[in-house]
């Protein structure tokens, strides 16, 4: 049975250990991860989305004209103060038509400025010493004298702190292709609510699309973070000290099984934690 704990032990340890390069994706570029994806969106975006919003910036400046001249009728402005307006409406909206044409452009900025912040994360913790892990070497003596129903007890922890591990990094990874794919959904519609800012009443709509796009993209720098904070935690000294008995050995296990469930819980709060940063609904 000693041979059977060491194993889930030295299993715990890779999995910990690998924890980081399950974030590796999240630091680089968008179109990256998903070439194919990214490319159906783009042509999504440029086929399907663009010709919208075209159509509703078109539609807004119809709008915009007619509240302009019902306003200067109902107020007796002159021709010239009317003329005016009409010419900052235009302006206005040739200047909402460039950002809609340049949207590609604007998403990949918000994007890239969040790939920044991940690499500037990765290079901090890229410094950083990340210890050897569970002490191995010097659990096994322990394990030795142990019982046989002691023993079980251990390999019981064992097997639960590595099950919650290997599931933590199942759904880390399950959360990153998502994370992906809605980037790339955000990536093609992005046209529609862009072109909705210059209206008075809809602008809200575009400007909460660009805080859910950028609140998307932070997630990629926390959910690095999480990943790559867990095995520092872990090789912090704190499960890495001499247990002398059976006792000390289960309070290791027991902060394994509790930093294990930290983990999958943090991976669920990253989304919430970057909607919060960038207070987006």
């Amino acid at each position: 049975m000693t041979d059977a704990i060491m194993e889930v032990l030295a299993w715990v340890n890779y999995w910990i250990n690998g924890l980081s390069a399950n974030g590796s994706p999240l630091t680089g570029s968008l179109s990256s991860f998903m070439p194919d994806l990214y490319h159906y969106s783009n042509e999504i975006m440029t086929d399907v989305c663009l010709p919208v919003a075209y159509t509703v910036l078109a539609f807004f400046m119809v709008m915009e004209i007619y509240k302009i001249a019902v306003r200067a009728e109902s107020m007796g402005t002159t021709g010239t103060m009317g003329v005016e307006a009409v010419f900052k409406a235009i302006v206005k909206l040739s200047l909402c038509k460039i950002a809609v044409e340049s949207t590609a452009l604007i998403m990949n900025a918000i994007y890239s400025a969040s790939t920044y912040l991940t690499n500037g994360v990765a290079g901090v913790l890229g410094r950083e010493t990340m210890g050897e892990g569970i002490a191995l070497d010097t659990i096994q003596p322990i394990v030795d004298a142990l019982g046989f129903w002691s023993k079980l007890i251990v390999l019981i922890l064992c097997f639960v702190a590595f099950l919650v591990i290997f599931l933590a990094v199942v759904f880390a990874n399950i959360i990153v292709i998502a994370r992906f794919i809605e980037l790339y959904a955000y990536f093609a519609v992005s046209p529609i609510p862009i072109a909705t800012i210059p209206h008075e009443e809809l602008s809200q709509i575009g400007k909460n699309f660009l805080k859910s796009f950028a609140a998307v993209s932070i997630q990629g720098m926390l959910l690095f973070m999480v990943l790559s904070f867990f095995p520092v935690i872990f090789n912090s000294g704190f499960l890495s000290t001499d247990g002398t008995d059976f006792y000390a050995l289960l309070a290791q296990l027991s902060a394994i099984l509790g930093y294990a469930i930290v983990l999958v819980l943090a991976v669920f709060m990253s989304s919430r934690w970057a909607r919060s940063i960038c207070s987006a609904a």
